[in-house]
């Protein structure tokens, strides 16, 4: 999978991206597991910002973009070291009935398969940080 925009989930996502935006890099923000379904759900920033955005988003003045990936079917997790602020390289590969995510930089790690990779969001907001 090469580009946010093939994921199920993407409506919103493709009204404000009139272009294809790669998977590459993210910052996270959240990991929410959920043993009982079992459930992965994390939030991201990607580098990207939305080019044809609400009204009232640019009344905002964001300069930041969040997304996420709610992940149903979870197996084989492998979490090394959480990342803080650092960013991490993405990648989502279709394999047989799965999808493999891997997020990982030198010094962490997120990987795990999912029959469910579902988008959320996006939503935007004015960051600080760089």
């Amino acid at each position: 999978m090469k580009t946010w925009n093939e994921l199920d989930g993407n409506t919103l996502f493709n009204r404000v991206f009139t272009k294809p935006i790669k998977i590459s890099t993210i910052k996270l923000f959240q990991i929410t597991i959920d043993n009982n379904r079992p459930n992965i759900t994390f939030e991201f920033d990607i580098p990207e910002i939305p080019d044809s955005a609400p009204e009232k988003w640019i009344k905002m003045g964001f300069n930041t973009c969040r997304i996420g990936l709610s992940c149903n079917g979870v197996k084989e997790l492998l979490l090394k070291n959480i990342p803080t602020r650092e960013s991490l390289t993405i990648k989502i590969e279709k394999i047989d009935e799965y999808f493999l995510i891997r997020a990982e930089n030198e010094n962490s790690l997120l990987e795990f398969k999912t029959k469910y990779p579902l988008l959320c969001g996006p939503s935007v907001y004015m960051s600080t940080h760089e």
